[in-house]
């Protein structure tokens, strides 16, 4: 800014700045300041000085890079300073599933696979993955879960004269086994019978008598 500065009585108008001899060799200059919108040293970059309005500063803004930042979930923190050029950080991405291990069942759920809910209660605690969890979702310590499907273990079935049904919904834990019967052929089943789609061709014999010499015939 410029003053009109009065020296020996002469006004000399707009003068920027006023230059004295010093008592060495050289001028010192002196500049008008008092116009100036610096007021602490939190408004200039660190290792900068400046006047203003007769007051010496020294700058306190840090610069700073990607490096200082850092992040924790899904929050990143930025510290205060001066950013040269655009900084960056990324954020992990968390999953919640369940243990491998439910109530001695080997679960072994990968993403995207269908849960069985057995019949009896059970406690999962879920391993939640440290990283990022959208909005919206929740992950709890202890879940419980009361199912309502049938188990049911190993099981021989025999053939018998009516049906054996396994009713829908059950979850199966062991191996369900039909019983088959080598004597189950077309030799053993009688002509026109037919036994689990096994057609019979034993024939009878068939026993006449002569009714006058009272002879038995086998054919």
């Amino acid at each position: 800014m410029a003053q009109n500065v009065v020296i020996n009585g002469v006004t000399y108008q707009n003068v920027p700045k006023v230059e004295i001899p010093k008592s060495t060799t050289g001028t010192a200059e002196f500049y008008d300041t008092s116009d100036a919108t610096l007021d602490s040293g939190g408004k200039m970059l660190s290792g900068n000085t400046a006047y203003a309005d007769g007051t010496k500063y020294t700058g306190t803004i840090a610069t700073k890079t990607a490096a200082d930042l850092t992040a924790s979930g899904s929050t990143v923190s930025v510290p205060a300073g001066y950013y040269a050029s655009q900084a960056n950080k990324s954020v992990s991405s968390g999953s919640a599933k369940p243990p491998s291990m439910i109530s001695g069942i080997n679960a072994n759920i990968s993403t995207g696979e269908n849960i069985i809910i057995l019949s009896k209660a059970i406690s999962v605690t879920p391993d939640v993955t440290a990283g990022y969890v959208a909005s919206g979702t929740s992950a709890v310590s202890t879940v419980t879960l009361t199912a309502t499907a049938t188990i049911k273990g190993a099981t021989t079935y025999t053939p018998t004269t009516s049906d054996q049904t396994i009713a829908s919904g059950t979850y199966l834990t062991g191996a369900q086994t039909i019983s088959g019967d080598a004597n189950l052929v077309a030799a053993n089943i009688k002509s026109g019978v037919s036994i689990f789609g096994v057609a019979g061709s034993l024939t009878s014999a068939t026993v006449s008598q002569d009714g006058t010499t009272k002879v038995l015939s086998i054919s």
